[in-house]
């Protein structure tokens, strides 16, 4: 069973912070803050990472252990400067693009994005989705609600591997999750029959191909 729910009410605790306060650090609302604790529902993974970077918190003792008081005041402690550089030297820089970002923005900026670190290795540009209504996806979608896809952008050495392939397009405040089609030269990303876009060289940088998924068992 999680802890996270007792461990977030423990960290409040000790920081002397009210539920609002803690949701307003991390831009969730009071009432995400009480489901979590009384175990009605569980942090987007997104969050997990967020509070656990925040505390200094290894994110496997945020969720598998009940925190003690001590542990809390000396995990400040538990990484230093030079083990952090080392590890992140196993470990990919990523834009997250999650539902917190989308419910507050008009449109996408990835410069703007809140970044997380995963063991993801490519020579491309890469971008985390979270999966969630707020982004039109394909009837058939395969993938859940809460789950991070990750996109390598399309670069002229991948295009012939795009052909049925999950894709992503992103356009500031224009985005979808669709199948691509190659025909001939011509390329184009599919949401469904009113809704598609053609790659071109001058729009590359819109489209994006799913690369890996991570979601929770």
């Amino acid at each position: 069973m999680s802890q996270i729910g007792n461990n977030i009410k423990k960290l409040r605790k000790v920081k002397g912070l009210s539920q609002q306060a803690f949701a307003d650090m991390f831009n969730l609302t009071r009432g995400n803050i009480s489901s979590y604790e009384e175990f009605r529902a569980e942090p987007k993974i997104a969050v997990v990472l967020h509070i656990a970077k925040y505390f200094s918190i290894p994110v496997a003792e945020l969720l598998e252990n009940q925190l003690t008081v001590n542990e809390i005041l000396n995990f400040e402690d538990h990484f230093d400067q030079t083990s952090i550089k080392l590890d992140s030297k196993n470990l990919t820089e990523l834009p997250l693009l999650n539902r917190e970002y989308l419910q507050n923005s008009d449109k996408v900026d990835i410069k703007e994005l809140p970044n997380i670190y995963f063991p993801i290795y490519t020579k491309h540009k890469m971008l985390a989705v979270e999966v969630t209504n707020l982004i039109p996806h394909l009837v058939d979608f395969p993938y859940v609600e809460g789950s991070v896809l990750f996109f390598e952008h399309v670069e002229i050495d991948i295009l012939h591997t795009l052909d049925t392939k999950i894709g992503f397009y992103l356009n500031q405040n224009d985005l979808f999750f669709g199948s691509y089609s190659v025909e001939d030269k011509e390329i184009k990303l599919k949401l469904n029959d009113w809704k598609e876009e053609t790659f071109t060289q001058e729009n590359r940088q819109y489209f994006w191909k799913l690369y890996a998924q991570f979601s929770r068992v």
